[in-house]
């Protein structure tokens, strides 16, 4: 045998050698990993026998078990009931017990700092499968709960969305947790371990829609971990954190899969299962949908700001106000490739649609006199976004329309280091010759560190919705969800 052919064999046993030590690495992560179905909600969580390697053992997010009766660990075809056993509020985390044992093999702590700017795990079980897919994203920095994006700079506000016991918020506001790079997270993925060479660097604890439908994403990093047990306490009788009781914004989501629900709810619960679109490049968007809430609920969620925004809305109508808009329902999608809220009116179908500008989702009113559309493209930076915006602004001027925003209609946070962010509304009335308004058009245009968002509401027939007030009625409903779809705060 040759020195080449030599070479040439060695190449190949490295080569052979990592690709199964990637594949036993990959396959540790994903042993430990269980999906866990808390009454009507349903998460994740990863075995972690802290300290002194305690067998059956899981950690997963508070929100996701706190005050629920029945706790269901599914892993790999298998099930035991669980029972928490200690808490750390600050941190939003519960170490579960099982009742039967599993053997569900321990993963350990990655030791040192996250590994930043590089590709790390999440895990997600579609429904009605066994299969755990792991999925990448990407970590930004260490920063704390009320720092977590410059968009969000009403600390007080950001406290409604979380959970709260016994008079405390928690996760606590200066919890430090983990920052994404990017927000492909859903309040589905809530107590996912984030893995990285076979360790533990962190849970999966954001997902909170918190302000008008937006969602907001963050991690716990491992070493709370080691809080949960050395400084952990028993539950006690705890509020629920979502559902019909307790806080509706931040909990884990419902599957059809979670045999804890009743044959109406899996049935409810599979309407709402996620769809794919293509977006023009070839890109497969995959659109979930999150919950379904009322207005009111909406509007006590969002920010001081964003409650004036609204009521700026009805202050010139006479007829119409607030309150008429209080028992409506809203329905909000996520998309899991950009982390795009969507908001339409409950039981407005959406559906998949192409013309000159792209591929983008639509819905319209019952009387067919206004219609809302969302238009979205992934992107790789700002430039690229902007590019996006740019193409997209000139085929509607090229189609008659005025895409010139009012200074005071953009916010500008492209230049932050951390969580890019631009958006403008535009806006443009049509007269008849008798000076009348006969249709409109409005626009909302957003940028997030190169993903491309744009929320467009015509109305057709402006003498057909001021007499009719069903149409009026959605016409408000969808300018407030246009105002409320947004990119997450990350």
């Amino acid at each position: 045998m040759n020195i080449l052919t030599l070479t040439r064999l060695s190449c190949y046993c490295l080569l052979v050698a990592g690709v199964l030590f990637c594949c036993n690495i990959l396959n540790a992560q994903q042993n430990s990993v269980v999906q866990i179905h808390a009454d009507k909600g349903s998460g994740y969580g990863v075995a972690y026998g802290g300290p002194n390697n305690l067998p059956d053992r899981v950690v997963t997010a508070l929100h996701v078990v706190a005050g629920k009766s029945t706790i269901l660990v599914v892993w790999q075809g298998k099930q035991s009931y669980a029972t928490i056993e200690k808490i750390y509020k600050a941190s939003d985390l519960a170490l579960l017990k099982l009742q039967t044992p599993l053997g569900i093999p321990p993963l350990s702590l990655y030791s040192g700092n996250p590994p930043w700017d590089t590709n790390v795990q999440f895990w997600e079980i579609p429904v009605n499968t066994r299969q755990l897919l792991a999925k990448t994203t990407v970590l930004e920095e260490a920063t704390s709960l009320s720092r977590i994006s410059p968009r969000v700079d009403n600390s007080g506000g950001l406290s409604k969305a979380l959970c709260q016991d016994a008079g405390q918020y928690y996760p606590g506001m200066n919890t430090e947790v983990i920052n994404f790079k990017e927000p492909n997270i859903r309040k589905a993925h809530s107590g996912s371990p984030l893995t990285y060479n076979g360790k533990i660097i962190g849970l999966v604890d954001g997902g909170a829609n918190l302000i008008g439908g937006k969602s907001c994403v963050w991690a716990i990093p491992s070493e709370s971990f080691l809080r949960l047990y050395s400084q952990g306490t028993t539950p006690g009788n705890m509020q629920s954190c979502g559902g019909a009781t307790g806080n509706k914004f931040m909990y884990s989501g419902m599957r059809s899969d979670n045999p804890l629900l009743s044959q109406d709810e899996q049935y409810q619960a599979a309407n709402f299962e996620s769809s794919t679109i293509s977006n023009p490049t070839g890109m497969q968007l995959e659109i979930y949908h999150d919950y379904r809430m009322s207005f009111e609920e909406l509007y006590e969620s969002m920010f001081p700001e964003d409650q004036e925004y609204i009521n700026d809305i009805f202050d010139s109508e006479d007829d119409y106000t607030l309150e008429n808009l209080a028992n409506s329902s809203v329905d909000i999608y996520t998309e899991g490739t950009t982390g795009v809220s969507l908001m339409v009116p409950s039981n407005s179908n959406l559906t998949a649609n192409r013309n000159e500008y792209g591929t983008y989702l639509a819905t319209s009113s019952p009387g067919g006199s206004i219609s809302m559309h969302f238009y979205i493209s992934p992107g790789y930076d700002m430039n690229a976004g902007f590019q996006t915006m740019e193409n997209f602004k000139a085929g509607m001027i090229n189609a008659g329309y005025d895409m010139a925003p009012h200074p005071d209609d953009i916010e500008d946070y492209s230049d932050d280091d951390y969580n890019p962010y631009y958006s403008e509304f535009v806006s443009q009335e049509f007269y008849n010759e008798y000076d009348e308004v006969v249709a409109d058009f409005t626009g909302e245009i957003m940028i997030n560190d190169g993903d491309f968002l744009a929320i467009v509401i015509y109305v057709s027939d402006w003498d057909r919705l001021v007499n009719d007030p069903d149409e009026l009625h959605y016409l408000y409903l969808m300018e407030a969800c246009a105002q409320f779809s947004d990119f997450s705060y990350y």
